[in-house]
C-alpha cells in the first residue's frame, strides 16, 4: 500500500491481466512490518492468439466508443460491478474489465451461451456472476420497452432510439421510473 495515498497500486496487475482470462482469484490481506499488504493469487489462462492489445489497452476509454444508448447500459453494468466488488472485497476489474462491460453493452446477451461468447467471460465468470449480469441486462431491456412509446409524427426530443448501433435494444432513458 502506498502510505501517501492510502491505496494499493494495481497498475502492474492491470497490465498483467490484459492478455489473460482470469479463472479464479484468491486474496490475502495482511500487515507486515506495520505495512498493510494485499496479496492476490490468480488462476488464469492466456487468451488465444496472445495479447488483446498493448498495456495501454487496459487504460483505454471503452465508454467513449459507445453511442448514448449503449453508454447507459455500460454505466448500469459498471454500477453493478462496483457494488458487487465492494461486497466481495475485490477489485472491480477482476469481476469484469471495462472492455467486457463495453462488449456487454453492445451485444446485450440474453443467455449464458451468448454471455460466454464475449471474450474474457468464460465458465468461471458466467458461473459466478452470469445470472446477475443477465438480470441487469434483462431489467434494462424491459425498462426500455416500457419507456419507448410509438410517436405519432417526428420523434420527440430526448426520445430513446429504437436500436443501438449494433442493432440491440436501447437502455431506458436516465429519468425512466422517476416521479
Amino acid at each position: 500500500m502506498n502510505p501517501e495515498t492510502g491505496k494499493f497500486d494495481d497498475n502492474e496487475l492491470a497490465r498483467f491481466q490484459t492478455d489473460k482470462d482470469v479463472i479464479e482469484v484468491s486474496e490475502h490481506f495482511l500487515v507486515h512490518e506495520k505495512t498493510p499488504t494485499l496479496t492476490l493469487v490468480l488462476s488464469y489462462r492466456d487468451q488465444p492468439g496472445g495479447a488483446r492489445g498493448s498495456p495501454d489497452a487496459a487504460r483505454r476509454d471503452w465508454r467513449a466508443e459507445l453511442d448514448e444508448s449503449c453508454k447507459r447500459v455500460y454505466d448500469e453494468l459498471r454500477l453493478w460491478r462496483s457494488r458487487k466488488a465492494k461486497r466481495e472485497g475485490m477489485p472491480p476489474y477482476l469481476i469484469l474489465n471495462n472492455r467486457e462491460l463495453a462488449e456487454l453493452a453492445m451485444k446485450r446477451p440474453a443467455g449464458f451461451a451468448e454471455l460466454r461468447e464475449i471474450e474474457g467471460i468464460g465458465e468461471a465468470k458466467s458461473g459466478r456472476w452470469g445470472e446477475e449480469i443477465l438480470a441487469v441486462l434483462a431489467g434494462l431491456a424491459a425498462g426500455a420497452r416500457d419507456a419507448v412509446k410509438p410517436a405519432a409524427g417526428p420523434v420527440a426530443s430526448g426520445a430513446v432510439p429504437d436500436v443501438c448501433r449494433d442493432g440491440s435494444a436501447p437502455a431506458p432513458p436516465e429519468n425512466a421510473g422517476e416521479g
